[in-house]
């Protein structure tokens, strides 16, 4: 009894941003707004994982396929893995070190938006992406 009654009154004195789950975006549609939403949280769903390395990996966005059966990627967004987050890390080293954008490779994203521009060297150009990122798996 005692228990469940301090998880409420923990759950009641947070704040309520703390309380509240993150947005879940699909990444075509958050890719080009990304540089809005640094410094808050978000979940990225389709994301396909792409070029994993053990410090980061990209997160491509497809547009749906034309009536040719091309697929054209819509945007791009560098991720970066929770150091915790070893077995999710490995797991995309092994699947998606590669530009395959198959089906093993689809998953959700989530972490804090931030703009990485700085650590490539760039002013104008953007490169936004997720740091202390978590990977959904869908299995």
């Amino acid at each position: 009894m005692r228990i469940p009654c301090a998880l409420a009154l923990l759950t009641m004195l947070l704040p309520q941003g703390t309380r509240a789950s993150e947005p879940h975006v699909d990444v075509v549609a958050f890719a080009g707004a990304a540089a809005q939403h640094v410094g808050e949280r978000v979940t990225l769903d389709h994301c396909h994982l792409v070029f994993a390395t053990p410090e980061e990996m990209t997160c491509v966005g497809l547009a749906p396929k034309t009536a040719t059966g091309d697929v054209h990627t819509v945007g791009k967004l560098l991720i970066r893995v929770a150091a915790a987050e070893m077995r999710s890390r490995n797991r995309a080293l092994a699947l998606c070190d590669g530009g395959d954008l198959g089906e093993a490779c689809e998953v959700s994203v989530s972490g804090e938006v931030f703009d990485a521009s700085r650590s490539f060297g760039l002013d104008d150009a953007r490169v936004m992406g997720l740091r202390e990122a978590t990977i959904c798996w869908p299995d």
